[in-house]
């Protein structure tokens, strides 16, 4: 069963916040899976992805791309066929029943201006704590984050 990290947005948007994240999991070899929900326009996403920092390279495609298994970084609006180590859930996705034992890490992003998004990550954290995943929270601060 995987960890569940929490990452509680309240000054860096998503934008800039999840390139960073993407490079975490990157330098942990690990292949991902962005997942946003269905109204989420992945092209300008992956786009954001590309234009960012000229330190890091982050290469991805969408789901529906015909070389998808080249990409380390995949982003969907539904759970990928070819499961991946690492999954972040972004926009209110919808995380699946199975997806905690199915990755090796699991990252909830979440807006704290978004009111929808903190209630839905409030019901989130209790459900997977309460069912004994071992959850933890980042809180960010001054542009780093802090385990809490």
């Amino acid at each position: 069963m995987s960890e569940v990290f929490f990452y509680h947005l309240t000054q860096t948007p998503l934008e800039v916040a999840l390139p960073k994240i993407l490079e975490r999991a990157l330098s942990a070899n690990w292949s991902i899976e962005v997942r946003a929900n269905v109204n989420t326009n992945l092209e300008d996403m992956s786009n954001s992805i590309w234009k960012g920092s000229e330190e890091s390279f982050l290469p991805n495609c969408l789901e529906n791309h015909e070389d998808v298994q080249d990409y380390p970084i995949v982003l969907s609006n539904s759970p990928l066929k070819k499961l991946r180590d690492c999954l972040i859930v972004v926009d209110q996705a919808e995380l699946q029943e199975n997806d905690v034992e199915s990755h090796k890490r699991v990252c909830l992003i979440f807006d704290a201006k978004n009111e929808a998004q903190l209630s839905n990550a409030r019901k989130s954290w209790k459900s997977l704590s309460e069912a004994g995943v071992n959850t933890v929270y980042w809180a960010e601060s001054q542009g780093k984050w802090y385990r809490k």
